[in-house]
């Protein structure tokens, strides 16, 4: 309930500003934030796409981090690790309002560092630590009970400590819709990832994945509100004997609120279907929520920092995320 409460308050502030400022200041788009939750990684992620794209000849240079904690145990598994992701960016502005581009994930597998933190946060806001201080802290573990066999199948453990490239992504984003109404603009994406990493399964695919995405801009002076609704379809149908679906839907939605010509405030919801067809929690769908800011701090160079907190689905979603990015435009 405190949580929750939490969500209900920043909403609010976020509301009141359109009632305040009189103001229209220039979005800067969500947070560049991808899937995060356990299993999510395999997939080819389908990125918040923000409405104003590269005007012809400009290229922005990003590099976003995800620093995050996934922890479950039940019956049929147990996930404890944390995950550095690093993904480089490139874009370009072509003819045609379009852009295109490429990124490439960098991983980071690690025991973690964020254990003592999470239990001593859930220790002072009365939330259970639902078995993890069964377990050493900082280690690394993720092991399922096989159905037909009921052997225990590991796929990472202390060993599998290591930095890996992930499969390569690119894009295309082309505004089909520009006006100057509420309804600000709809803009198409499409992605093809290619199994290039050569880390074990956990990290890609295996196969070429497929996604395509359409995404609007809304103003209600002075927010702005982003949707963006998906569909990915993946190369690969299963790892180590968990059978996936081959084909992924993905609903996001975000808030933004300007308070400033250099300053945005955002909260948004990224929601996927379940990436598994029969795996007890990994198949339903997973939520992540995200707060967090965007500030451009000169004309080249734009941050973005924010928090993800496992709020209100516990069962298959990262525990704790920290998120940090910069763009620069020559």
């Amino acid at each position: 309930m405190m949580k929750l409460r939490s969500i209900y308050i920043l909403l609010m502030l976020l509301l009141s500003g359109a009632v305040w400022s009189k103001t229209e200041l220039k979005a800067k788009g969500p947070l560049h934030i991808v899937g995060q939750t356990p299993l999510q990684t395999l997939r080819l992620d389908i990125v918040p796409t923000r409405a104003n794209l590269l005007e012809t000849g400009h290229i922005e240079i990003s590099l976003f981090n995800s620093w995050t904690n996934r922890w479950n145990e039940t019956e049929n598994y147990l996930l404890d690790v944390e995950v550095i992701q690093n993904i480089f960016e490139i874009a370009a502005g072509i003819r045609g309002n379009t852009e295109v581009g490429i990124f490439v994930p960098v991983l980071t597998r690690i025991g973690g560092r964020l254990d003592q933190f999470i239990t001593r946060f859930h220790n002072q806001i009365g939330l259970g630590q639902s078995g993890r201080n069964q377990y050493p802290q900082n280690s690394i573990s993720l092991s399922f009970v096989d159905d037909d066999s009921g052997e225990r199948i590991v796929i990472l453990d202390e060993s599998d400590k290591e930095i890996v490239l992930g499969d390569i992504s690119l894009f295309s984003r082309h505004k089909i819709y520009d006006g100057d109404g509420w309804f600000n603009s709809l803009t198409v994406t499409s992605l093809l990832r290619f199994p290039v990493s050569n880390a074990r399964d956990y990290y890609g695919s295996g196969g070429v994945d497929g996604a395509f995405s359409i995404s609007g801009l809304y103003t209600v002076n002075p927010i702005y509100i982003y949707s963006t609704i998906g569909y990915g379809v993946y190369g690969s149908g299963s790892l180590y004997g968990i059978d996936l679906r081959p084909y992924q839907w993905t609903f996001f939605a975000a808030v933004e609120w300007p308070v400033s010509k250099s300053l945005s405030f955002v909260i948004q919801q990224l929601s996927n279907s379940g990436t598994s067809r029969n795996f007890g929690e990994f198949s339903k769908p997973t939520h992540e929520l995200v707060f967090g800011a965007k500030q451009q701090i000169s004309s080249r160079i734009l941050l973005e920092y924010s928090l993800m907190e496992n709020m209100y689905i516990f069962d298959n979603s990262i525990d704790f995320g920290i998120n940090m990015g910069i763009t620069y435009s020559p």
